[in-house]
């Protein structure tokens, strides 16, 4: 697919997450096959700040290419003086969050908040692509609540603005991430704009997919709590999409190995201690549903050194493929 003049290799996407989406995350899911990744939400203001936390959150590596940095604020000034500052890190694109349901992101009247400001929103949205040499993306929700849920208004807003694509996640603010999403909103809106959509929200197996797409026509699929220790998801999906066949799920071995090079990576960019405490839900994450999963993950978390962690998750996984192996 031919996506703002960059060819993507598929259809999947890796959704922005904060906390997660870092670069070691990212270059593992663009070498399992994500298209396209995002950033973490990163502050418009801390970056004019010139935050040194939130300038970190730019770097990235040329291997993740295609990338797009996902800002957040309230004030259209900030945003756009941000994009200028950003520029020189040549991301392919700026993604503006007009969907984080978060309480400390609303609260500044940012993210999901600007869903009940339809002239900030607008306002934001023509400054940034005004100042942008680089196409720009929206993300947004299905609305504030259920009373008020504006999602194709505001997506023919962004459209008329400029924005190259709209990536919707159809749950309201209020929903935060519960229930289930309404993918016959993401249908609507692309009946409703000329512009790429990309759907979002509950794709948790490569069938989820397919059937988003046959259900919203959508054009590419963001996944993101699907793939957390999972991955594979991305190579499994589009597999699927291009073949209708499922391929077979990662043995323990390659478990094993991703886990381990997922950890070094981190190391190299974190620091030991910071790799630590940052990989605890990653770890968590990757051994969901192995035996003895919640017993395992309570002893790895007491660990405090980088080679009892290696060499525990190493024996763990070792004792998984003996027990498998037994049962033949």
């Amino acid at each position: 697919m031919i996506f703002n003049d960059i060819k993507l290799g598929g259809l999947t996407v890796l959704a922005p997450m904060a906390g997660i989406t870092d670069s070691s995350f990212r270059l593992i899911c663009r070498e399992m096959g994500a298209s396209m990744v995002f950033s973490e939400m990163v502050s418009a203001d801390g970056i004019v700040q010139q935050n040194a936390r939130t300038l970190q959150y730019l770097f990235f590596r040329p291997q993740e290419r295609p990338i797009g940095f996902q800002l957040f604020g309230s004030d259209a000034a900030t945003i756009a003086a941000a994009v200028e500052i950003i520029e020189p890190y040549k991301p392919d694109f700026i993604d503006l969050n007009f969907g984080c349901p978060v309480k400390k992101v609303v609260r500044r009247g940012a993210g999901s908040a600007l869903l009940k400001d339809i002239p900030a929103l607008k306002k934001i949205t023509e400054q940034t692509v005004r100042v942008s040499s680089i196409p720009v993306l929206a993300k947004i929700r299905r609305g504030w609540d259920e009373k008020n849920v504006n999602a194709i208004e505001v997506a023919k807003v962004l459209e008329q603005c400029g924005v190259s694509a709209i990536t919707i996640h159809p749950r309201t603010q209020v929903q935060q991430y519960k229930g289930r999403s309404n993918w016959q909103l993401i249908r609507e809106v692309k009946k409703a704009v000329s512009i790429p959509v990309i759907g979002n929200g509950d794709i948790q197996t490569p069938e989820d997919a397919k059937r988003m797409i046959s259900e919203t026509n959508c054009d590419l699929i963001m996944i993101g709590r699907g793939c957390l220790g999972n991955p594979w998801i991305f190579q499994q999906t589009d597999h699927f999409l291009k073949t209708g066949k499922e391929l077979l799920p990662p043995t323990l071995k390659e478990r094993l190995d991703l886990i381990l090079r997922h950890f070094e990576d981190t190391i190299k960019f974190k620091g030991s201690y910071g790799a630590m405490l940052e990989m605890r839900k990653h770890f968590a994450w990757y051994i969901k549903g192995l035996s003895e999963c919640a017993k395992f993950r309570a002893e790895l978390f007491t660990l405090d050194k980088v080679d009892e962690i290696k060499n525990r998750i190493t024996t763990y996984f070792i004792n998984l493929v003996e027990d498998e192996q037994r049962q033949l």
